[in-house]
């Protein structure tokens, strides 16, 4: 088991998020998702508006088009600085890991195969968009904590964006944040970001064993 160094809490299982975390932004992915469904205001949820659109065929229509950028997105994807490190060190150490994003479960297959060796491509949990209402609701994190049957208290969300780290507060994780150059003004918030690091392997120097 892991403990935080900072906290001395322990530490029995990882969550983390997908784009921007374990594989490389793709900051254009989103306004690409945005411009082709019609959903141009930021402020409205893509998948809420898609979700509210007013004929089933509209709907499907709408998620035919967001699934085409993430196959242009899937072929281009990278994996994050440090991955291999850190999910060494988590296994070595009996931590758990499950990934919860807002993709389909293709692109998250797609960099497991491509990125991540054999003997350590075993998640408990991937939880994906079909699973409702997804992030930032804490819901389909409290479900993964659920199914591991451990407590949110012993579990830490790894993500890049706000909706990660509100998903993560809300759902009782200890939240950390990989920063990048959009998103490093979320670390002046310590409430909802408990710890931010530069790549994935940073977060091995916040850990240690028990």
């Amino acid at each position: 088991m892991l403990r935080l160094k900072a906290t001395d809490k322990s530490i029995r299982s990882f969550v983390f998020d997908m784009d921007g975390t374990l594989c490389l932004p793709q900051t254009w992915m989103f306004k690409a998702m945005r411009e082709a469904v019609g959903c141009l205001d930021k402020s409205i949820d893509i998948l809420h508006f898609i979700e509210n659109l007013p004929t089933i065929e509209e709907r499907v229509e709408a998620h035919n088009k967001i699934e085409a950028v993430e196959q242009r997105a899937m072929d281009e994807m990278q994996p994050q600085s440090g991955l291999i490190e850190l999910f060494q060190y988590l296994n070595d150490n009996d931590v758990s890991k499950s990934i919860c994003t807002r993709n389909l479960i293709k692109p998250v297959n797609y960099l497991i195969d491509s990125f991540v060796p054999t003997e350590l491509n075993e998640f408990k949990c991937i939880v994906t968009r079909e699973f409702q209402p997804p992030k930032p609701k804490p819901d389909p994190l409290l479900h993964i904590a659920r199914r591991l049957n451990i407590n949110p208290s012993e579990m830490v969300m790894v993500g890049d964006s706000i909706d990660d780290m509100q998903a993560g507060l809300e759902a009782g994780f200890t939240t950390i944040l990989l920063e990048n150059d959009v998103n490093k003004h979320l670390t002046k918030d310590t409430t909802l970001v408990h710890y931010s690091v530069k790549k994935l392997s940073d977060i091995i120097d916040l850990l240690g064993c028990i």
